[in-house]
């Protein structure tokens, strides 16, 4: 799984023990390798700190004083840039460091080598050699973390790691799934359309009362533990800081930075997409907001700005569920993005004439062909007929009084 940008525990690194595993680089080679965790925030308004001459000696060992002949010395050979910008926790701008194009390729290329440097690790409780490509997959950690604990111990214990936070899941409201009947082939579409990984919004429409929120959370019950799910009802009061808030916990469960800093300060809608972008790019994460609708201005163009954000990035989906009467001003994609598959819409039906019967308990027959073509198989309105709920089938201003009670001795008398 592509890992994605992330944020380096500190750590001290001993040269002389570097050296006995086989890790012979020198300081500016460790201070390229720290930098190339962070090229993902080059174009963001508020930075981390890890970027930082203070950041830089924490995370790779040399000592304050000489970080900023290093980095000097990097910055004259036109492998780093240093400029100038707001750093979490601190309020005034300070110099940063981001790789150049060619910082990226020699960096690129240092790590190439540590990745395969055999050292002892303890996993699943055996002791064997390995290199950082075989465990990077199963851990948080980098490989200057991995230099510090061989510094320390002699031995990774890869199994006691921070583990990948994949299969992370924060849910906002879960949807009741109880009496939940059939619906396998359309539990099996969404599925497909949400391993694919060409389609980077997928909408699903359907009526009111047709499932679509326990539908989807269903076809979601297969991707546990094989990505990052955020699920957020969201309706036509809903704000674009609520969404945000969200969104920024959400981050900050698989460890990278939130928004805080761009939704106090108000910043554009492009400017906090890109921010997205930046933090969830490779992170295989799905994004769930249930109830899509007639919704407020800055939240359509939010959702605008993040579908050209993430057209080009890998690891991504959002999803939606929607009324099929959520008006088009309100759509925030168009007829080109479904053309060329970015968008992916797909419209729920009620259940078949079988599903009807296997919900309210009966068979085949007039009595269920009557039922299916007046309720059109909506599961709302047949749960409320199996629970005899007459006033609620009055609310739905579908029926009429004989309609109802038609429908009552139908299900009772097949």
């Amino acid at each position: 799984m592509p890992r994605g940008i992330q944020t380096l525990t500190y750590v001290k690194v001993n040269p002389t023990s570097v050296q006995a595993h086989g890790w012979n680089i020198g300081t500016d080679s460790r201070v390229l390798v720290h930098l190339l965790s962070f090229t993902g925030f080059r174009d963001e308004m508020v930075v981390p700190v890890e970027i930082t001459q203070r950041g830089i000696a924490n995370a790779t060992g040399v000592k304050l004083t000489h970080v900023s002949r290093v980095v000097k010395n990097l910055v004259s050979d036109g492998l780093v840039e240093e400029r100038k910008a707001h750093v979490h926790g601190i309020q005034r701008r300070v110099k940063v460091y981001f790789l150049t194009p060619q910082g990226l390729e020699k960096a690129g290329e240092i790590m190439a080598h540590l990745e395969k440097i055999r050292f002892p690790a303890l996993i699943d409780g055996r002791e064997r050699e390995v290199d950082y490509l075989e465990i990077k997959d199963r851990i948080a950690a980098g490989i200057l973390e991995i230099m510090e604990i061989l510094d320390k111990d002699g031995c990774v214990d890869v199994d006691s790691l921070r583990p990948l936070p994949l299969g992370t899941a924060l849910v906002y409201h879960p949807p009741k799934t109880d009496g939940f009947i059939g619906r396998k082939k359309e539990i099996e579409d969404l599925r497909k359309l949400i391993e694919d990984k060409s389609i980077r919004v997928l909408m699903v429409y359907g009526n009111p009362g047709y499932g679509k929120t326990t539908l989807l959370f269903k076809a979601l019950h297969g991707f546990a533990g094989k990505s990052n799910i955020l699920w957020f009802p969201v309706n036509k009061k809903t704000r674009l800081k609520e969404i945000l808030g969200a969104v920024s916990s959400f981050l900050s469960s698989l460890g990278k930075s939130g928004l805080e800093p761009l939704m106090f300060e108000d910043r554009p809608a492009d400017e906090i997409a890109r921010a997205i972008g930046s933090r969830i790019a490779g992170t295989e994460s799905i994004l769930v907001f249930d109830g899509y609708t007639e919704m407020r201005d800055e939240v359509v163009e939010f959702f605008l700005s993040l579908l050209q954000v993430i057209e080009s990035l890998g690891g991504i989906k959002l999803v939606f569920t929607a009324r099929e009467d959520t008006p088009y001003y309100s759509r925030f994609y168009g007829p080109s993005d479904v053309k060329k598959g970015m968008v992916s819409e797909y419209h729920l039906s009620g259940l078949s004439r079988e599903e009807t019967g296997e919900f309210l308990g009966i068979g085949e027959g007039d009595a269920l062909k009557k039922i299916h073509l007046l309720t059109k198989g909506n599961p709302t309105i047949l749960k409320m007929i199996r629970e005899k709920d007459s006033e609620g089938l009055k609310s739905t201003g579908r029926f009429s009084i004989e309609e109802i009670k038609l429908l009552l001795y139908l299900a009772e008398n097949p």
